[in-house]
Order: structure tokens, then sequence, then C-alpha cells
């Protein structure tokens, strides 16, 4: 267990898991446009607008007024960035943003639909993470599998089809990715590294496999791998209150900031 704790208070690491977050969100929509030439990306607003397809879970604008104060003429245009691409303007806001981010979407029609809790936690070079059994990093030609068994594993959230697991394939050009349990998989879950921050993503697990302790095995197979990677940071994004908030509070991780995810449709 990690003893040091981090500062839910420090905004220079709220911009660091910010921008690790944004990164992440780059990397995806580049690889999306391999097979969607509409999906794209913008630095705006001290941040990143995303977009990956209209639904797609990494449509937002991340780290917007992460470094200082946004001008009214700046937010316009990341609504436009979205609007232009016939999506709702979707802003995933730090609490520590700039306030004249936070008094732009208070003059706007925006609306709060949902909630994520941003949990990080500090990865030793000393520290010792035991083998984890049946846990397995994933060949290329295995991210079909990998992608149906996260589908899955999100269904009572999505359903799956076939869409979507052809979008769920993208994360493991990117990332690294795990599948655990015995073969297809009952669990799995996905790391990049991002300069320095191990960002964790991805976990899901069957509905027959949960409460089996795949997914702590899983947050301990990312850390050690983060560490071998050389990642001082480790961070996650979960629903609060969930299992997966418990889980990863477990294996040390703690909250820093809740996030606010805020639409306005056109």
């Amino acid at each position: 267990m990690v003893t040091c704790l981090l500062s839910s208070a420090d905004r220079t690491l709220a911009a660091r898991l910010e921008g690790a977050d944004a990164a992440n969100g780059v990397a995806f929509a580049t690889a999306a446009q391999q097979t969607s030439p509409d999906a794209a990306f913008e630095r705006i607003a001290g941040g990143t607008a995303i977009f990956a397809g209209i639904g797609s879970p990494m449509t937002h604008a991340m780290g917007i007024g992460m470094s200082g104060p946004v001008a009214a003429a700046e937010m316009e245009r990341l609504e436009l960035f979205f609007r232009d691409r016939g999506s709702a303007s979707l802003i995933d806001l730090c609490p520590m943003a700039d306030p004249s981010v936070i008094a732009f979407v208070q003059s706007r029609p925006y609306r709060v639909i949902e909630f994520n809790n941003v949990l990080a936690r500090r990865i030793e070079k000393d520290e010792v993470f035991a083998p984890v059994p049946d846990v397995r990093l994933i060949s290329e030609d295995e991210a079909p599998v990998w992608a149906r068994v996260v589908s899955e594993g999100f269904a009572e959230y999505m359903p799956v089809t076939e869409e979507m697991v052809s979008m769920m394939m993208t994360p493991c050009k990117t990332c690294q990715c795990w599948l655990a349990g015995e073969a297809p998989g009952q669990a799995g879950a996905a790391m990049i590294v991002q300069n320095g921050v191990a960002v964790f993503s991805g976990d899901a697990t069957v509905a027959p496999a949960r409460r089996k302790g795949w997914q702590s095995a899983l947050i301990r197979e990312r850390l050690a791998a983060a560490q071998r990677h050389g990642c001082d940071l480790a961070a996650a994004s979960v629903l609060p209150g969930s299992g997966s908030h418990r889980n990863y509070e477990r294996a040390g991780f703690q909250l820093i900031y809740m996030r606010v995810n805020l639409m306005r449709e056109f």
C-alpha cells in the first residue's frame, strides 16, 4: 500500500492528470482516423477537443482551462468544433479549471450528464508487485477478442453491437491491453503511458465473472507494467461509489477531484 499521499489541492497535479487524459484522447482519435476519417482533435481553450464519432465515449473536450483564463471567443470556437460535426458540445470539466471556463458554461444552456472521480496513486521504484496468475497481455491478433469481452462488460450501459465492438478495437492500437480469466477472457483492461502517467482505462468484467477479483488483478498487473515503463503516477477515472471505485481504493489509489461531464445540445 502506498503511504505517501497526494494532495487534492495540487493544481499542478490536476493539470498533469488532465493533460495525460487529453493526450490519451488524442492518441485514440489519431488511431480512429485509420477507419473513421471524421475522427479529429483540436488544441483549444488550454486543452483538447476530441471527436471520435457521435456517441463515442471519447468524444469530449479535456483539460479545458487548466493553463489559465480562456476568452469567451475561444470557448465559442470549442463549441463550433463539435457543432460542425453534428455533435453536442461535451466538456469534461476539472473543478480546478480557470473560473473563466466555469463562467462561460454557466452563461450557456449546459447540463450535467455525469460525474467521474479522478483517482491517482504514486508508483514507487522499490515497490514489489507479485505476479498475477491468469492475466495476460494480449497480442495484436487478439484485439477483436479483447474488444468483445470489454463490450460485453459494458453491456448494461451500451448495447453490444458489431459497430461498438469495432470501435472498442481502437484502444488496442494505442494502448497495452490485458485479458483476465480463462480463454477467451472474463475481464479486460487497458493502459497508456503519457508523460510519466499511466492512464488506466477500459476496465470491464462480463456479468457472470464479477466479484471474483479480476479487476483487482488487472489493476495490480498494470501497476507492475507502469513501474517497468518508469511511471511515477497511475490514474483512472471511475463512477463515484462504484465497484471500480472501491477496487482502485483498495489498490492504493485516492480521490484527487471529481470531474463534471457537461453537455450543450444544439
